[in-house]
């Protein structure tokens, strides 16, 4: 382990786990949303760790590399976070891990989003994700042919099927990346 790194390289394969959500674009995922997975994440948002945005950029550049998608010139945007959330962590979460994927691989980082939605997610039920993002997501400019979408946490898709309708029939290639992916069978708040 190198200095300053959170995660030793023997640790951070136990981390890979990659799976795939089909939809309106394919949204890939680095690992599933659990522990020691899931407490990297909630160290990040809550307790505000850069470092730890650092690490799943590369986590997430590596990942996509590994996918060998077609050599497009990509543009990176990243899932909104809410005005409550942004205020009360100061940042928003998948912005930070877009900025050093986009660094990393030399892609343009773009804002596309903002959420006008009432509530954090993470407070809400299956259903009430769904209802707290619709229509509450705006594209607040014209998306590039190919973009990459950054998100730290998959849970029901809410967010990226909202994003999804809004990037429909507007871009030429759509990829999604995520750090985790929830486990569905599990209780949400």
């Amino acid at each position: 382990m190198l200095f300053g790194e959170f995660v030793c390289d023997k640790c951070r394969e136990k981390l890979y786990a990659p799976s795939l959500t089909e939809g309106a674009f394919k949204i890939y995922h680095y690992g599933k949303y659990e522990e020691p997975l899931s407490k990297l994440i909630t160290e990040f948002k809550y307790n505000s760790h850069p470092k730890i945005a650092k690490m799943f950029g590369e986590m997430l550049a590596s990942f996509f590399l590994e996918l060998n998608f077609p050599d497009f010139q990509y543009y990176v945007s990243y899932a909104p976070s809410n005005y409550l959330s942004r205020f009360e962590k100061g940042f928003i979460p998948a912005k930070l891990i877009a900025q050093h994927f986009s660094n990393l691989l030399g892609f343009p980082l773009i804002n596309l989003f903002n959420s006008k939605a009432l509530k954090k997610q993470a407070q809400l039920t299956y259903e009430q994700r769904r209802y707290n993002v619709q229509n509450k997501i705006k594209l607040i400019q014209s998306p590039p042919e190919n973009v990459i979408i950054i998100d730290d946490v998959y849970t029901t898709g809410a967010t990226m099927e909202e994003i999804a309708g809004l990037l429909e029939n507007k871009c030429e290639v759509i990829v999604g990346l995520t750090v985790a992916k929830t486990i569905h069978n599990i209780t949400l708040y």
